[in-house]
């Protein structure tokens, strides 16, 4: 058997769920699901139930995942239109700045325009700022919204999830104008469509947000992953368990940690849409260090390059223990993962202690 070494991956939006939702993840199981998966660096995504809106805030989830983590870990900020005096203290410990500008997070969702507009002129280019993004959550016509402030405050800004041909399109006239954006794609809006969340098929475990679209803009955003008008994928790893989305109210969210690598690398030996080795390298490892700043890539992983397998949901390391890619195929088997020289991962065990992990920035 030949294997295959590759820089490790990095994945700029995840959900750790810790604090406040350790039924569902925790730092532990998140990050050795990270290491299943090919990834040595995450970015945890603020709006917890108890979110991540304060410098206190903010050095508790640090200090509790230091404890914990097995690959290493930066956080994001939640953005409300009350905090905004804490942005120069935290700015140098934390990836970017995240808003949420849709109906499905809770308290951490800005009423209006007027309220997002003090955000951007309160997050300014200065040196202690480092050029870190806006991260934005927006559907639809708010991003267009979004993409005129960028411009408007000169602020760089990172739209998340990417789900339609449309907000594509916006993002594409963005960047030939030389406005400062950049986006990313989940790989659960390339290899599903909302007939898959139908009932007798995902149902509620296919319920997501942005939820999943047509064939039309599946196809649109392959072509923009492989162009180049989108920069990276992210895996939006948000677990939910199996009761929780059985329930009258299934939240929305799906884990992907642990799929996303074998689906994009056998979409890549296959070259749908044109998608190269070379590109998903950029898109899954290079582009997210790039963008967030985060330090040299200390990792690297082996595969078996021409191994098939189909995912199941027996087997994983999220909490949530279950996939919608359940039934799909994947490719490239992590055989080993390695971090800072040490073997992390291999041959299906965490080998990592926890605590092991750095805490970015």
């Amino acid at each position: 058997m030949s294997l295959l070494t590759l820089p490790s991956l990095a994945d700029p939006h995840v959900h750790l769920r810790e604090p406040g939702s350790e039924n569902k993840e925790d730092f532990f199981t998140g990050t050795c699901a990270a290491l299943a998966g090919g990834y040595t660096a995450l970015l945890d995504m603020p709006n917890n139930p108890q979110p991540t809106i304060s410098q206190l805030a903010l050095e508790e989830k640090r200090n509790l995942a230091a404890t914990k983590i097995v690959c290493d870990v930066g956080f994001n900020f939640g953005a409300l239109p009350d905090n905004l005096a804490e942005y120069a203290a935290i700015a140098p410990k934390v990836a970017g700045l995240k808003a949420y500008l849709g109906e499905t997070h809770g308290p951490l969702v800005f009423g209006g325009l007027t309220e997002i507009m003090e955000v951007f002129a309160a997050w300014p280019p200065a040196p202690e700022y480092a050029g870190k993004p806006i991260l934005i959550h927006a559907e639809g016509q708010m991003v267009a919204a979004v993409i005129g402030l960028a411009a408007l405050y000169d602020r760089k800004i990172h739209i998340c999830h990417l789900s339609k041909k449309s907000e594509l399109n916006l993002v594409r006239a963005a960047k030939a104008r030389g406005f400062k954006v950049t986006c990313e794609v989940a790989p659960h809006h390339l290899f599903l469509t909302y007939e898959d969340a139908a009932p007798g098929s995902l149902g509620p475990y296919g319920k997501m947000s942005p939820a999943l679209q047509n064939s039309t803009d599946v196809d649109a955003l392959w072509q923009g992953l492989v162009e180049g008008s989108i920069d990276m994928v992210a895996t939006d790893h948000a677990p939910h368990t199996c009761a929780e989305k059985e329930s009258d109210k299934p939240p929305f969210g799906v884990p992907g940690l642990e799929t996303a690598f074998g689906l994009l690398y056998r979409a890549a030996c296959q070259q749908r849409s044109g998608l190269t080795v070379a590109r998903l390298l950029e898109v899954m490892a290079y582009a997210p260090r790039r963008v967030f700043g985060l330090p040299p890539n200390a990792g690297e992983f082996e595969i078996d390059p021409k191994e098939e397998y189909t995912f199941t949901n027996t087997g994983l390391f999220t909490k949530c223990a279950w996939t919608p890619f359940a039934g799909m195929k994947g490719r490239g088997r992590i055989r080993q993962v390695r971090l800072r020289g040490a073997v992390v991962f291999e041959d299906g065990q965490v080998l990592a202690a926890p605590g092991s992990g750095k805490i970015l920035f």
